[in-house]
């Protein structure tokens, strides 16, 4: 399917310094108290130190009917909970986190739903690492309630896509100042729409359709500046617990991957393809629930992503199961024998060569919800080969380098020609385009320092050429 740079593996790595490698997926810890009723996790990997914190923004309930507030944890530090909002009133709900630039100098907010104002609207505020917020300001301020915000990146821009009363709505973010403001807002659907996900260029949703759940999308035409007529992914069967890939490379502008459960099965679509694929798991006769990760950057026969998780089961046996590393066997999580169930898969610190994986999902005791966390780590290996010789076409030194890289490039036409940086657990740190170079070869220095990554961390990276529909890379290693 996808062409790609890497090949992906789970095991076991010696003599990895300052850093937390889990070659199995860790015990079970608990993330909240066990006397309310925790949900809606979401998961932030700071960017901008060594230290690779890593917060839990949550949903908290004293009891079923008491309003809900969000809280937040660092859990790797395992830091006490604490309260975003300390009010007795309203309601605070469905945490999400946009992070921009998504790999240095990133600032970080909150995106959540209140009804301060009679109704619920969308909310953000800044969030700093020290454990300290900004001002919380209006996204949106319409009569009737607006809910199931999710946020999707990408190189480019970073989108929101909501509910509005039965209509789905999709926007543009931008970074203004002190707070984040949505630029030109669309409808995309206005009919029993439901549970929208999107990326750069994508939204998803459910739509209710002679009392079936159909999936939907619609596509981002960058050239019009305008969003798709709604057109449909699945039909068949009742469609439900949508996830969406979250990319932020400028390389998977057009890509878009999804899954959901079907009749207590998962199916996946990759939007460039047009294909509905059925997951099937070694001795797992359902999935429920499902959630997943995939990959930033190119990798070879990409069937399916790096992480899946869901539960399986009914009653006291539902168990939390995930799969890492494409194997067609996972384990089970939660392995207890009470009711779990909304498990979430979601990145963690990033290292020279992996990263770590975090899964969270919902133990239900005595009518209360604790949240549970495990962890496992994926490394990432080889280069694979793409279909002619990259040295034909683009040559680097010095390797390793240290203040400058000198990135060799041929050129074979008018063709679009960028050259992205990648670390090897692939975040994109630069993006360049080539403009006005001459056919054949051609030469661009990259200056470590003008670059604005004076705290690049040592290790491997990707350089990748792009020209038209052609990618070739090369890697490097960068020594201070």
């Amino acid at each position: 399917m996808k062409n790609a740079i890497f090949s992906i593996s789970v095991f076991f790595f010696i003599g990895i310094a300052h850093a937390q490698f889990y070659p199995d997926w860790t015990e079970p810890v608990a993330i909240t108290d066990s006397l309310s009723i925790n949900s809606n996790p979401v998961v932030l990997t700071t960017t901008d130190d060594q230290n690779n914190d890593v917060f839990c923004f949550y949903e908290k309930r004293a009891t079923g009917g008491s309003p809900s507030r969000i809280w937040y944890r660092n859990i790797y530090t395992m830091s006490d909970e604490q309260i975003v909002f300390n009010e007795d009133v309203f309601e605070f709900r469905n945490p999400n986190i946009l992070v921009y630039p998504p790999y240095y100098d990133s600032r970080y907010f909150l995106v959540y739903e209140s009804n301060q104002t009679g109704d619920f609207d969308l909310y953000g505020i800044e969030f700093f690492t020290d454990g300290t917020f900004g001002q919380p300001f209006n996204l949106t301020n319409t009569p009737g309630d607006e809910s199931s915000c999710d946020l999707g990146g990408g190189y480019e821009f970073n989108e929101a896509c909501w509910k509005y009363e039965e209509s789905i709505l999709t926007s543009h973010i931008s970074v203004i100042g002190d707070s984040l403001q949505f630029e030109e807002v669309y409808t995309i659907d206005t009919t029993n729409c439901f549970d929208p996900v999107c990326t750069q260029n994508y939204v998803l949703y459910r739509k209710i359709t002679n009392d079936s759940s159909h999936i939907y999308y619609s596509k981002f035409n960058e050239a019009e500046n305008l969003w798709t007529e709604p057109d449909t992914v699945y039909a068949t069967g009742n469609n439900i617990n949508l996830a969406i890939a979250k990319y932020n490379s400028y390389l998977y502008n057009d890509w878009v991957t999804a899954v959901w459960e079907n009749n207590r099965q998962l199916l996946s679509w990759e939007g460039s393809y047009q294909e509905i694929s059925h997951g099937e798991f070694e001795g797992i006769s359902e999935c429920v629930e499902p959630d997943f990760l995939t990959f930033d950057i190119y990798v070879d026969y990409f069937d399916f992503p790096a992480v899946f998780t869901f539960y399986s089961g009914e009653g006291q046996n539902k168990e939390v199961y995930s799969y890492a590393d494409y194997a067609f066997y996972g384990q089970n999580l939660s392995n207890n024998n009470v009711v779990d169930s909304n498990p979430k898969v979601f990145y963690g610190p990033f290292y020279s060569n992996y990263f770590n994986t975090i899964d969270i999902w919902q133990t239900h005791i005595n009518g209360n919800s604790v949240l549970y966390m495990s962890q496992i780590s994926i490394l990432l290996g080889s280069i694979g080969d793409h279909k002619r010789n990259d040295v034909q076409f683009l040559r680097i030194s010095p390797n390793p380098f240290n203040e400058m890289l000198n990135i060799e490039y041929y050129i074979s036409g008018n063709n679009e020609v960028s050259i992205d940086i990648y670390t090897i657990s692939g975040k994109q740190i630069d993006h360049i385009n080539i403009y006005d170079q001459k056919t054949g070869w051609n030469t661009y220095t990259w200056k470590v320092l003008e670059n604005g990554k004076n705290n690049l961390p040592e290790g491997i990276y990707f350089i990748v050429l792009k020209q038209g529909n052609e990618t070739v890379s090369k890697k490097t290693i960068y020594s201070k």
